[in-house]
């Protein structure tokens, strides 16, 4: 009988081992042994063999561009061929700094954008769509993402009673567009321990109404304990987050994420899907602070591998523009009512423990990253970096700098003394330029935000990103308004900051693999490159101004077609 149990046992274990190599190899399918894309634009992105008539692929990996005949007699008659039939084929779009897997949230949560990203006009919507949500999810906490207060009738946000008319007994979170504040209900309130007498917290605070009572808003440094522990969503939840998600971004061309502030959490619940592969493009994750500290001590593990990389340590300086939360050297141009007309917006860290932080990571030899939305948020974090690169002269790392909105030229100069990547949400001048002309920063400030044509003159090399899920990271929206500066209006917002579509792809290419540290394995089509591809039907050097109808094709990671699926070659 033991010898039987102990058989059993055994076929057991083997069974659950196979069954985890099935699901290993399926999701990761072994790239072809080799691909012919010809009849096309190859467009390299290397300025020493711009373009090309056809590339060679072997087992994931670029070996050959030059004429299609002479690359046909490199393989066999087998070889699988792409026929590009007139469209282009260029490297695939890497994200700068994002959120993935942030897009996928509208699995499961309620989408409370508003034009011209959703058709949220109103708080009674908002309530309404919670309320049907709650019917299709009857456990756990009820989501809402995107929410902007200054893009609806009510020119508000909803209040904790309102949330409360929609359950007194589910915790309901509703998350500003920036990601930096939110509401929730009272049960959210006592499921998170937040009492009425609690303090403001250094670099947030708790909202309050006439009467001194808690309202639900929360911002910065108050929001982020919260929005963590809403997100640690159920892991079928995960999954299908992280499923749609993934499909969304390889339907971009999109083959390199990014998760660009991940927290201990955030790290353990994207372990499993890491360690078995289920997500099908690669992923730069970006630890907190928090993060880095518990991996440091051993007490946290950051998966890595072939489509996993450890990006830099993500700190935070300040909030939001549009949130009100940005630091500014000037007043905003208006106010909410309740704000005082000196108002700068305020920094979530002292310049002390910013510069403490920087130069701790910076001297382990870790790059780090600060998000930097206003002029003097950048400054501090300028400073902060002077101070460390002034502790540790011998770390040759480059800090990065997110967002950077207001950078002014002399800021710019400075990110070039002190070797800093700059990368810019450009299209902050679509989604908000009309309210940052109007209302957060006037017509002078406005026009200057996210300077590319200043940088590009400063001879910084730039990338750009969406903060997705802010607003969505669609790779040729933003190229595109890089190059023409239209507001979601139609208006022209500071032209004189425009860059020509060359530079703007190399930004989201190999620029941004640049900045990520990958620039010698993605990022441009060449010898020894990974094939990680998108393949669109016209040339986006041509049609950039009809970006919206540019068409994905397909989308490789290391020469697997991800995208459409289904696809064998």
């Amino acid at each position: 009988m033991k010898k039987t149990g102990l058989w059993v046992l055994v076929v057991i274990v083997a069974l659950i081992v196979l069954a985890v190599a099935g699901v290993h190899r399926w999701f990761n399918p072994p790239a072809p042994a080799a691909q012919l894309f010809f009849n096309g634009t190859v467009l390299t992105m290397d300025p020493q063999q711009p373009v090309v008539d056809a590339m060679l692929v072997k087992r994931g990996e670029i070996v050959a561009l030059g004429e299609v005949e002479a690359l046909r007699q490199q393989v066999s008659r087998d070889v699988s061929v792409i026929d590009l039939d007139g469209g282009t084929v260029m490297p695939g779009f890497i994200e700068a700094h994002g959120h993935f897997p942030g897009e996928g949230l509208s699995a499961v949560a309620v989408d409370a954008n508003s034009p011209p990203i959703g058709d949220l006009y109103s708080i009674d919507t908002l309530l309404e769509r919670l309320r049907l949500l709650a019917q299709r999810r009857p456990d756990g906490m009820l989501l809402a993402y995107g929410f902007d207060d200054t893009t609806i009738g009510e020119q508000r946000y909803p209040t904790r009673a309102e949330l409360d008319s929609v359950s007194k007994t589910r915790p309901i979170m509703v998350m500003h567009i920036s990601g930096h504040l939110g509401v929730v209900n009272s049960a959210a309130l006592e499921s998170m321990g937040i009492k009425e007498d609690v303090e403001d917290p250094p670099g947030g605070f708790y909202g309050r109404d006439e009467t001194g009572r808690l309202n639900g808003l929360l911002a910065e440094t108050a929001f982020n304990p919260v929005r963590s522990q809403a997100l640690e969503l159920a892991p079928l939840d995960g999954l299908r987050v992280l499923s749609r998600a993934s499909h969304i971004y390889l339907s971009r061309g999109i083959t390199f994420a990014q998760n660009g502030l991940a927290d201990p959490a955030a790290v353990r619940a994207l372990k499993p899907a890491l360690q078995f592969g289920l997500i099908p493009l690669r992923l730069s994750v970006w630890p907190s602070a928090d993060a880095e500290q518990q991996r440091l001590a051993g007490d946290l593990a950051i998966v890595q591998g072939d489509r996993v990389h450890l990006g830099p340590v993500k700190l935070v300086s300040d909030g939001s523009l549009q949130g009100y939360t940005g630091f500014l050297s000037e007043p905003y141009y208006t106010l909410p009512a309740d704000y005082p007309p000196d108002y700068l917006g305020f920094p979530t860290l002292s310049q002390e423990a910013l510069s403490d932080q920087v130069k701790q990571f910076h001297c382990q030899g870790r790059q780090v990253a600060v998000h930097a939305n206003g002029d003097a948020a950048i400054d501090m974090s300028l400073n902060a970096i002077a101070g460390a690169r002034a502790a540790c002269p011998q770390v040759q790392v480059q800090p990065v700098l997110i967002h950077a909105q207001m950078a002014t030229p002399a800021q710019l100069q400075r990110m070039v003394s002190l070797d800093v990547i700059p990368s810019f949400f450009n299209t902050h001048v679509y989604y908000w330029g009309d309210r940052h002309r109007d209302a957060f920063l006037g017509p002078e400030r406005a026009r200057r935000i996210s300077p590319l044509a200043q940088a590009e003159q400063a001879g910084l090399r730039f990338t750009l990103h969406a903060d997705s899920p802010v607003v969505p990271f669609e790779p040729l929206q933003l190229v595109w308004n890089a190059v023409e500066r239209k507001t979601a209006s139609g208006a022209l917002l500071g032209p004189e900051q425009a860059v020509d579509v060359e530079r703007a792809l190399q930004a989201v290419t190999v620029d941004a693999a640049r900045q990520l540290g990958v620039a010698d394995q993605v990022g441009q089509l060449r010898t020894g490159m990974r094939a990680d591809l998108v393949w669109l039907d016209r040339d986006p050097r041509e049609a950039i101004g009809d970006w919206a109808s540019i068409q994905v094709l397909g989308t490789w990671v290391g020469g697997v077609r991800r995208y459409p699926d289904g696809q064998a070659d």
